[in-house]
């Protein structure tokens, strides 16, 4: 029960809204000029760009940082039915396995390595 109490819900509950806000938002939008596809990396860079302004003028409340780190940490759990997807697909993917990994460093990779330094240089 003490658990519970320690939980920073107020926190907890803003944080996924405001994600949810941005990814359905941008969804909605993208989906008006016909790529709805799009809605998920509209969101992200929407809401990145939000913080980055909000930064400028204000400091990022502690408790969204907090939690945001929570999240992250907790989400590596969401992609494993992922990696077994894709494990599942280089079994018959046969010559075209080199540039499969490529597309997977180049968009993978390298964008977490990058949210990894910006997070060192500004949290």
């Amino acid at each position: 029960m003490d658990l519970f109490r320690q939980i920073d819900w107020f926190a907890w509950l803003g944080t996924i809204a405001l994600i949810i806000f941005f990814r359905e938002g941008s969804v909605w939008i993208m989906g008006h000029f016909g790529h709805p596809e799009l809605g998920n990396l509209v969101g992200l860079i929407s809401l990145l760009i939000v913080l980055l302004i909000w930064r400028k003028f204000k400091k990022v409340p502690p408790r969204l940082v907090d939690t945001n780190n929570k999240i992250m940490k907790e989400s590596g759990f969401a992609f494993l039915p992922i990696c077994a997807g894709s494990l599942m697909m280089l079994v018959h993917m046969g010559s075209e396995i080199p540039l499969f990994v490529a597309v997977l460093v180049v968009s993978t990779l390298i964008p977490l390595w990058v949210y990894a330094k910006m997070a060192k240089h500004w949290l």
